[in-house]
C-alpha cells in the first residue's frame, strides 16, 4: 500500500484558523519561524486519522486559543480535512469538532452542553464506528506511527515493543532452530529433551547445589563415622562370636530335634530344590541379556546415530541460509531497480530545454538580463536534480554491493555444507548397507525358561501342600529354642555393634566415593554450563547479524553483559558504534529514522508520508522509499511557506 498526502486544510486547528496547502504527492518543504504551526500541520493529519496529536496524545488543545490560553471562539468548528492518493486512488477524509451550546426555558444565557464531531469520507457523512474502520482498511494505526515518525521506533517506543518488532521483521529464529544450525550444540539440545534454555539452565543449578552439598556435608559426617568407630573399637568381638557360634550349635541340635519330631516330611529338601531351580533361571536370564547386548554393540548403531544427528545439523542451518538468501536476493533485486530509475530519471532531466522566454503574467519577451538570470537558474536547479540523481544511485550501488557480499558469502558456506552432508550421506549409506546381525534372544533360551519356570510352580506347589504336627516334644523343643533364641538375640544385639563399627568404616569410603563422584558430576555440569554460555553467545551473534542486515546505516544491539557475566535483554540503537540515545546529533538521528522506515516498510508493504521536524538541522537528508514533508525553521519566514521538490 502506498499512501500519499494530496492536499491538507485546517479550519480553527491550534494556531490556524485557516490553512489550506497542496502536496501533490511531491516531496515539500514547509518553511517557517519557531511556533508559526510546523508541527501542527503534522498534528492535523494523524488527529484526521486517529483523533490524536503526532506523539499518540489525546488529550490537547485542539481550538485556536487567545495569549491568556482561552478558547478564541466558542461557536467555531475546528476541521481538518486532506486528500490522500492511497495506491493511485484519491481518497477525501475529513473530521469536525465543536461544542454544543442551548438557551435552557426560563434562561437568557447560553448553556454548554458539550462537544460533538462529524466523520466524511469522500464527502459522505458517516458514523465514527464507520469512519475508524474506512481508516483502518487504508493503514493501521500503529503502523503509520512506525512509518511516519523519524524518533518514534528509536526513541519513543518501550524497547521492548521495539526488540518485539525487529524479531518480527527479520523471522528471529527460534532456540531450536539455532540449536540446530551448528552441530556442536547437539549435546545441548539432547540434554535439554523440550526444555527452555532458561529451565534448563535452572535444572542444572539445582542439581549443581545438590552436588555441592552432598561435596560439603562429606567432612560433618565423615567426622561422626570416625567417632563411632573410636567408640566401638574396645569391644572384644571374637569372644562374642564364640560364645554366639556355642548358641548357635546347641539351636541347630534343638532344631534337628523339632525337626525330626514334627517330621516334616521333606520340605528342608524341597526348599533347596526350589531355591537351586530359581538360581537357575535368574543365571540363564543375564546369558541372554549379555547375548543381546553383544549383538547390539556389533550392529554399529551407535555410529549410525552420530552421523544422523550431525546430518541433521547441516540441514537445519541449510533450511535458515535458505530463508536469508531468499530474502537477500529480493533486496537485490530492488536495488537493482533503484539505480535503473535514477539513471532513467538523470536522462529525462538532462533532456529538459529552457522554455521561459516569456513573462508568464503578460506574456511579453523577457529583457535580456531577466532572459539570462532565468536560464541560469534553470540552469542550476537542472544540474542540482541531476545531482541528486546520481548521488541517489551511488547510495543503491554501495547497498547492493554490501548486499551481494552477503549473498555470496552465504552461498559459499551453503557449498561447503553441501560438500559435508554428501559425505556424511555417503558413511550413512556404506552403514546402511552393511551386513547387520539380528538382535534376537540366544538359541534355546525361551524353552529353557518355560521348562524351569514350570519345575518352580510345581516345586512350590508341592512345598506348600506339606503340613506339619504338633506334640507335646514339639511343644518343649520350641520352648528349649526361644530360650536358646533371646540369648541368640542378646548376643546379636553385642555383635550388632561390629556391624555398626564395619558399617562405620564401610561408611566412610562410600562418603569418600561420593564426594569423588559428585565433584566429577560438577564437572560435567560445568561443562554442560558453558555450552549454555556458548550458545547463549552464538544466539546473540546470529540474531543481531540475521535483523541488522536489513538495515543499511542502523545497528541492533540486543543484548547487554552483565558485571557477572550474563547477558540482558535489551534494544539499543546505534549508527557507527555510537548509541542513538545519548551520542547522536539531530542529523544523524534523522537519517537513522529513515533507514528504520524504509525497512519497515519494505517488512509492512506500506509507504505513508514521512513528516521530517527540525529539517534544518540535516545537511544531508538520507534517501526515503517515501513521500518527504521536512518542516524547516527559517527565520526569514514569518508566515509558513510550502515548497514543493
Amino acid at each position: 500500500m502506498k499512501m500519499q498526502l494530496v492536499s491538507l486544510a485546517l479550519e480553527n486547528f491550534k494556531c490556524h484558523e485557516h490553512l489550506e496547502i497542496r502536496f501533490d504527492g511531491r516531496n515539500a518543504a514547509i518553511y517557517g519561524q519557531n511556533a508559526a504551526g510546523k508541527s501542527s500541520i503534522y498534528d492535523g493529519l494523524t488527529w484526521l486519522l486517529f483523533g490524536k496529536d503526532s506523539h499518540g496524545k489525546k488529550d490537547f488543545d485542539i481550538k485556536p486559543l487567545t495569549l491568556e490560553g482561552n478558547v478564541k471562539d466558542h461557536h467555531a468548528i475546528t476541521s481538518v480535512e486532506a486528500v490522500l492518493l492511497v495506491d493511485s486512488a484519491e481518497r477525501k477524509l475529513k473530521r469536525t469538532y465543536y461544542e454544543i451550546w442551548s438557551t435552557k426555558r426560563g434562561s437568557a444565557e447560553d448553556t454548554f452542553d458539550g462537544h460533538s464531531s462529524d466523520y466524511f469520507v469522500d464527502d459522505v457523512p458517516c458514523k465514527k464506528n464507520e469512519f475508524v474502520r474506512r481508516v483502518g482498511e487504508i493503514i493501521d494505526e500503529n503502523a503509520f506511527r512506525l512509518l511516519t515518525s523519524i524518533t518514534y521506533f528509536a526513541a519513543e517506543l518501550p524497547w521492548q515493543e521495539r526488540r518485539a518488532t525487529l524479531f518480527d521483521v527479520a523471522a528471529v529464529a527460534t532456540d531450536d532452530e539455532i540449536l540446530a544450525s551448528d552441530a556442536q550444540f547437539a549435546p545441548l539440545a539432547a540434554a535439554m529433551q523440550g526444555l527452555t534454555l532458561d529451565d534448563f539452565r535452572k535444572k542444572l543449578d539445582v542439581q549443581r547445589k545438590g552436588l555441592n552439598r552432598v561435596r560439603n556435608d562429606t567432612p560433618a559426617r565423615l567426622d561422626e563415622c570416625k567417632k563411632t568407630v573410636a567408640d566401638l573399637s574396645g569391644i572384644d568381638f571374637p569372644a562374642l562370636e564364640r560364645q554366639r557360634a556355642e548358641t548357635q550349635e546347641r539351636r541347630a541340635a534343638t532344631q534337628r530335634e523339632l525337626d525330626q519330631a514334627e517330621q516334616d516330611g521333606g520340605k528342608t529338601e524341597l526348599r533347596n530344590k526350589l531355591v537351586g531351580i530359581r538360581n537357575e533361571l535368574g543365571q540363564l536370564e543375564n546369558e541372554n541379556t549379555a547375548h543381546r547386548l553383544k549383538l547390539k554393540a556389533e550392529s554399529g548403531q551407535d555410529k549410525a546415530t552420530a552421523l544422523q544427528q550431525s546430518l541433521s545439523s547441516l540441514h537445519a542451518r541449510e533450511t535458515r541460509r535458505q530463508r536469508d538468501l531468499e530474502y537477500l536476493r529480493g533486496r537485490q533485486t530492488a536495488l537493482e531497480g533503484d539505480v535503473t530509475a535514477c539513471r532513467a530519471r538523470w536522462d529525462t532531466i538532462n533532456g529538459e530545454q529552457f522554455k521561459g522566454g516569456s513573462c508568464p503574467t503578460c506574456g511579453q519577451p523577457l529583457p535580456k538580463g531577466k532572459l539570462e538570470a532565468s536560464q541560469a537558474a534553470f540552469e542550476k536547479d537542472k544540474e542540482r536534480r541531476k545531482s541528486e540523481a546520481v548521488e541517489a544511485a551511488n547510495r543503491a550501488k554501495a547497498t547492493l554491493t554490501g548486499v551481494q557480499a552477503d549473498i555470496a558469502k552465504l552461498e559459499q558456506e551453503a557449498a561447503e555444507d553441501s560438500k559435508q552432508a554428501e559425505s556424511l550421506t555417503a558413511q550413512l549409506k556404506a552403514l546402511e548397507g552393511a551386513q547387520r546381525p539380528e538382535i534376537s534372544d540366544m538359541d534355546g533360551y525361551a524353552s529353557r525358561k518355560a521348562k524351569l519356570e514350570a519345575q518352580v510352580s510345581e516345586a512350590q506347589k508341592e512345598l506348600d501342600g506339606l503340613t506339619a504336627s504338633t506334640t507335646a516334644r514339639q511343644k518343649v523343643l520350641r520352648d528349649a529354642l526361644a530360650d536358646v533364641d533371646q540369648e541368640l538375640e542378646r548376643l546379636g544385639g553385642e555383635l550388632a555393634k561390629k556391624t555398626a563399627l564395619e558399617y562405620a568404616n564401610k561408611r566412610m569410603e562410600e562418603l569418600r566415593a561420593q564426594a569423588a563422584a559428585a565433584s566429577d558430576e560438577l564437572n560435567q555440569l560445568d561443562g554442560m554450563l558453558f555450552l549454555c554460555d556458548e550458545f547463549v553467545r552464538y544466539k546473540v551473534k546470529f540474531i543481531e547479524e540475521s535483523i541488522n542486515r536489513r538495515f543499511s546505516l542502523v545497528r541492533f544491539r540486543l543484548f547487554r553483559a552483565q558485571i557477572n557475566g550474563g547477558l540482558e535483554d535489551c534494544c539499543d540503537v546505534t549508527v557507527n558504534g555510537i548509541p542513538y540515545a545519548t551520542g547522536l546529533n539531530s542529523g544523524a538521528k534523522v537519517n537513522a529514522g529513515i533507514d528504520i522506515i524504509n525497512t519497515l516498510s519494505r517488512h509492512y508493504g506500506a509507504q505513508v508520508p514521512l513528516f521530517v521536524d527540525n529539517a534544518e538541522s540535516v545537511t544531508q537528508l538520507a534517501q526515503a522509499d517515501t513521500q518527504v514533508i521536512r518542516l524547516v525553521v527559517s527565520e526569514n519566514d514569518k508566515e509558513l511557506r510550502c515548497e514543493l521538490q
